[in-house]
């Protein structure tokens, strides 16, 4: 009896530190945040909590990602597994594989206590990430990216590959990025342009993307070269080399 209260406990703060880590993570960056910072908030009396749950920053940053991989990838497999039977029947659609990308981060985000932080946090990882991290967070969504890719594939078996490839992870990055920003939308350059309903936000924007990923071959005889040729200097230029990533992930303090 005493055992189990015990595991009990260190199950019940293995969770909170995990909760703690996840708003910390998204709201301070990677770096920006230390095992003794979580410690701290979290509460715990043991300074070193999230080194004996975890062993290390990497290891809480691992247990975040598991947590967060164990909500969304039943939604992406079961989302999947039903277009993929929809595509052997010739009923795939574009729109379908848009919502298909955006539905598991719509329910992340509406999840109470920490989906909104999930999902900022998930952004931070697309800009912040280094080495170590991006090979963390590719793993988790190498699988679903490829089975969502081969669906395409089926849809549009004539178009561009790498075209494809690029439209498909665009297609995540911007999902992600924008509904950790849609607080931001209150205040635009063309004022208040959020939606009473979420599910309708959504779908406008299933809509958008499948514009994009629907076109298998690009018109570009439509694309008025003779106009946009006064710009040519500005098509010329090349951006200046990005920084060097920071080291997310600080030696533990």
């Amino acid at each position: 009896m005493i055992a189990d209260k015990r595991a009990e406990n260190r199950a019940d703060t293995r969770e909170k530190l995990i909760l703690v880590a996840i708003k910390m993570f998204a709201e301070q960056g990677f770096s920006g945040v230390s095992m003794r910072n979580i410690n701290t908030a979290a509460g715990t009396r043991n300074s070193s909590a999230v080194h004996y749950h975890f062993g290390s920053k990497m290891g809480i940053i691992e247990a975040v990602m598991d947590k967060l991989n164990a909500q969304l990838r039943p939604i992406f497999d079961q989302v999947t597994e039903a277009l993929e039977e929809r595509a052997a029947e010739g009923n795939l659609t574009a729109e379908d594989v848009a919502m298909a990308i955006q539905l598991p981060f719509w329910v992340l985000n509406c999840t109470p206590e920490y989906g909104r932080y999930a999902v900022k946090l998930s952004a931070r990882l697309m800009l912040e990430a280094n080495a170590e991290l991006k090979v963390l967070y590719n793993r988790y969504l190498e699988e679903p990216v490829g089975r969502i890719l081969q669906l395409m594939v089926q849809l549009q078996p004539n178009k561009n590959p790498h075209h494809l490839r690029f439209q498909i992870v665009h297609c995540f990055m911007a999902t992600i990025s924008g509904i950790s920003t849609i607080d931001l939308m209150d205040n635009t350059p063309l004022g208040d342009v959020r939606f009473e309903h979420n599910a309708e936000m959504m779908m406008v924007y299933v809509f958008h993307v499948a514009r994009g990923l629907g076109c298998e071959q690009p018109d570009f005889g439509r694309f008025d070269m003779t106009f946009w040729s006064r710009f040519a200097t500005f098509m010329q230029m090349s951006p200046e080399p990005a920084p060097p990533a920071p080291d997310a992930v600080p030696t533990p303090d």
